[in-house]
């Protein structure tokens, strides 16, 4: 069974990202480095679903880790180290068997490969990485990762570590992530793969198109603009991929611009 796992939002700086979305009512952590790659973030949960917040610690890993196809870091690198919501991970317990599933389907793969990350405690803490993707591909697809303990265990080492915690916002959750596409090729085909659930929309005042994929608590709502309108509008000033991320349970609404990122908080309702 997939679950959505994480969103990535790159930053110049995380730990100063993590200053400003404390300010706001998030609960924010430290993560650690990944020193394979140059990188190092900071980390928000709800439940297990969690936004990651990325920067660059050392220069030269960075560069060698972006020059594999399809990675996060390519990612970064191909949108000019743009701060923003950039991929999303797909969660997954059988991620040898997806590596052959997306590769008889005629996509890409890098991986699995295994990857560890040490906290600032010095703990490690360890999980597989799959990356997809085909030349043609009109959007990012999403990566998946398999971690080497179960969900229960996980959720209570986070618990007990003060990683997984209430925010002083609310009990948030994360509810849905908003994405504008050229296409529904790829999300359909994806979805497919995943044996996600799919609903078709459509909104002609907004003169848009919707796919939304559900994979567990969490949306993921796909826009295709037909005409002028909001997501005509943001196609034209920012190009395809993430527009927003939304959570709901908070104890009053408010939209917040951070970083090149966009979240939405939607008030509890009775």
């Amino acid at each position: 069974m997939y679950q959505f796992d994480h969103l990535v939002h790159f930053v110049e700086q995380p730990e100063k990202t993590l200053q400003k979305l404390q300010q706001e009512g998030f609960h924010v952590v430290s993560g650690g480095s990944h020193e394979a790659w140059g990188t190092y973030n900071t980390l928000s949960y709800f439940d297990l679903s969690y936004i990651e917040l990325i920067g660059i610690e050392n220069e030269e890993k960075y560069k060698e880790a972006a020059k594999q196809k399809y990675t996060l870091h390519a990612s970064y690198e191909q949108n000019r180290r743009k701060d923003g919501l950039t991929r999303f991970a797909i969660r997954t317990q059988t991620i040898e068997e997806d590596a052959k599933k997306f590769k008889r389907a005629g996509l890409e793969v890098s991986g699995p490969e295994h990857f560890t990350r040490k906290r600032d405690d010095g703990s490690i803490v360890g999980w597989q990485l799959l990356y997809i993707g085909h030349p043609n591909a009109k959007i990012e697809l999403p990566f998946f990762i398999q971690w080497d303990e179960e969900d229960s265990i996980r959720r209570k080492e986070l618990t007990e570590r003060g990683i997984l915690a209430q925010h002083p916002l609310g009990n948030l959750k994360l509810d849905a992530i908003h994405f504008v596409v050229p296409n529904f090729d790829d999300v359909e085909q994806i979805a497919k793969l995943c044996d996600a659930e799919i609903v078709k929309k459509e909104d002609l005042e907004q003169n848009a198109e919707y796919r939304i994929v559900v994979l567990g608590d969490v949306k993921l709502i796909f826009v295709k603009p037909i005409g002028e309108g909001i997501a005509w509008n943001y196609m034209i000033e920012n190009g395809y991929g993430i527009k927003k991320a939304v959570f709901s349970g908070a104890l009053e609404d408010k939209t917040i611009t951070i970083d090149g990122a966009r979240y939405e908080i939607l008030k509890a309702t009775k």
